[in-house]
């Protein structure tokens, strides 16, 4: 692809190359440039402008600790504002709040029972900082082709006609791109339609440190959701998720993606008031599939962030995955440059541990919250606390076992499929002895839609 006779403006020599701008991509360039590499990174947006706000888990800040963001840090610079825990609302319009239990803060665990809440373009700016400032190139153009020999990219040309050499290929290039995914096509599992989601920013004055998500439709349908998260002092964030269909049924009695959030805030009287001071403008709307793929790991290559695994935003693992995936593979590589290749035992490992973290996530809940088998029997809130409490140990228990190691990995991996299986049982038991969905309230379209996720992948 490149010949040696190019000069300096088309072909560019670098340890690593980065494919892709945001989270998870900025924070393995940043890992890497750390680790005395060095990095270009590929990334045609000039700015990132529509990005929703961020809830995160319990594990998330350490992460950003790990580069160099504290949470102090984080707050007092606007770019995020705290978390301290997450509250559920009915259709019914009554509540209730889950958090940490006192008990994590204390010995053994000394867990931070704090989390935060982000302002990702704030976020974004401050990652762009370090990365420049840890030396890292950026390049606004988008990898275009590879090459490619038994299995292992020697190069990658640019949508501007480079070429840059390299011995390391990280793609962080998001969902909806997956290069490498679909370069190697690589086999994916996925939970669940394809969703979309449609938010905007509203300025609120009664401030909360929490998330709130509000639970739409009877407990005998497919779930529908709005999410609430204060992502600065004043201005929140506020989104509308629903299967794609659905909102392509909306759309089609001529409802725009404004009339979409409008009309499902306004059955919560907290979240109508917002839509009468300030009715959103121009709502942003994305579509996702919550997928993941296997094998994301190869001799010199590695994925992560969206491109290798997409959560489901309810999880609130999006963040932590994108920083642990990226953590990981920069370790991964660093340990290996000299070799110039992966172990297969260590490809093996973090691919297990990519493909186990996202089933399990994405599984859980498809079966307690979107599904109505289990949610019908345990409640909107006995739901809740069914899936948290799996969950936040899960997060827990990685961020002190940090599994890295084959058998550390399968151990680890071993785990979440024993409680991926007990939910699949518990969730059969339930649809068998659940009641019928009323059709009365659903459209053909509708029904066909929720029989086809009661038949997702285990």
């Amino acid at each position: 692809m490149a010949d040696e006779r190019r000069d300096d403006k088309t072909e560019l020599h670098a340890d690593a190359v980065v494919i892709g701008g945001g989270l998870a991509g900025q924070a393995a360039a940043i890992h890497l440039a750390r680790g005395g590499l060095r990095v270009i990174c590929l990334e045609p947006r000039e700015s990132f402008q529509q990005i929703a706000g961020e809830s995160l888990d319990w594990s998330a800040p350490q992460l950003f600790d790990q580069l160099g963001l504290t949470m102090e840090d984080l707050v007092a610079s606007g770019a995020a504002t705290l978390k301290r825990h997450i509250t559920v609302v009915a259709p019914d319009g009554s509540r209730q709040e889950y958090l940490p239990g006192a008990w994590l803060a204390e010995r053994p665990w000394n867990v931070e029972i704090r989390t935060l809440h982000l302002d990702r373009i704030q976020m974004h700016n401050q990652l762009s900082r370090s990365a420049h400032a840890h030396g890292v190139m950026t390049l606004r153009e988008r990898a275009a082709e590879f090459e490619i020999r038994n299995r292992r990219i020697l190069a990658v040309a640019t949508s501007k006609g480079r070429c840059i050499r390299a011995s390391w290929i990280i793609d962080a290039s998001g969902a909806s791109a997956s290069l490498l995914g679909r370069e190697f096509n690589l086999k994916s599992i996925a939970y669940g339609p394809r969703k979309v989601a449609v938010w905007a920013h509203f300025r609120t004055e009664n401030w909360v440190e929490g998330t709130t998500l509000y639970l739409l439709g009877p407990a005998d349908e497919y779930m529908e959701w709005i999410w609430e998260i204060p992502i600065r002092p004043g201005v929140s964030s506020i989104g509308y998720v629903a299967p794609g269909s659905k909102i392509k049924i909306q759309r089609a009695r001529g409802l725009t993606n404004g009339d979409l959030l409008s009309g499902q805030m306004r059955k919560f009287a907290r979240l109508n008031s917002l839509v009468n001071d300030g009715p959103p403008e121009r709502p942003a709307v994305t579509s996702f599939l919550c997928r993941t793929y296997s094998g994301v790991c190869g001799p010199n290559w590695i994925i992560v962030g969206e491109a290798a695994s997409q959560s489901d935003p309810i999880t609130g693992n999006g963040v932590t995955a994108a920083l642990r995936h990226a953590a990981e593979a920069s370790s991964l590589v660093c340990k290996n440059r000299h070799r110039a290749r992966i172990p297969v035992l260590a490809r093996a490992a973090y691919s297990m541990r990519v493909l186990e973290i996202g089933l399990f996530f994405n599984s859980l809940i498809e079966k307690f919250f979107y599904q109505y088998p289990l949610r019908a029997r345990l409640g909107f809130f006995g739901t809740a606390r069914t899936y948290t409490v799996p969950a936040w140990l899960t997060n827990l228990l990685y961020s002190r076992m940090r599994p890295r190691r084959l058998l550390g990995s399968v151990l680890f991996c071993s785990a979440m499929v024993a409680m991926r299986l007990v939910t699949w049982a518990a969730f059969q038991l339930s649809r068998f002895f659940a009641p019928r969905a009323g059709k009365s309230r659903q459209s053909d379209d509708e029904r066909k839609e929720q029989r086809r996720a009661l038949h997702t992948p285990r």
